[in-house]
């Protein structure tokens, strides 16, 4: 992969994080939080099909853009995830929500991080998103999640 086609969807990744970094850890918002998690899911979902209709026999652009779509989905910021935990269903869904997206976010960082064509940066984006569901995941647990 080029440089030049990574720029713009590396810069809006960045942009992605700091609007989560913020949710989570300034402003203490989980739509903030969600709503950096699920834009910065569009990224790669947008990028890999494009990927995937110039070769349809890359399955792992496929096999992306799914995985990608179902963090989308659980990240949308509208549901209970993230928010204070009233009872223990919606604890008990919330660390699910939380630990799907850390084995996610922790996977293609490992994958991307070992990767020398691409930029390390993005790697990066995707262990600090891991970083932050652990964070989720402690505060969580121990019932300490001071969300609006």
């Amino acid at each position: 992969m080029e440089i030049n086609e990574l720029l713009i969807p590396t810069i809006l990744g960045g942009i992605c994080v700091l609007i989560s970094v913020y949710g989570l850890a300034i402003a203490k918002d989980r739509k903030y939080a969600l709503g950096g998690l699920f834009l910065y899911s569009l990224i790669p979902i947008s990028h890999r099909i494009g990927i995937y209709l110039e070769n349809p026999e890359d399955y792992f652009s496929l096999v992306t853009v799914i995985i990608f779509v179902c963090q989308a989905v659980i990240s949308i910021p509208l549901g209970g995830f993230l928010s204070p935990n009233k009872d223990s269903i919606q604890k008990t869904w919330s660390l699910k929500v939380q630990l799907t997206i850390l084995i996610i976010n922790a996977s293609f960082a490992a994958i991307i991080l070992n990767d020398p064509m691409v930029p390390t940066i993005i790697g990066t984006y995707h262990a600090i998103y891991a970083l932050m569901m652990l964070v989720a995941i402690s505060k969580t647990l121990a019932g300490k999640m001071d969300m609006k």
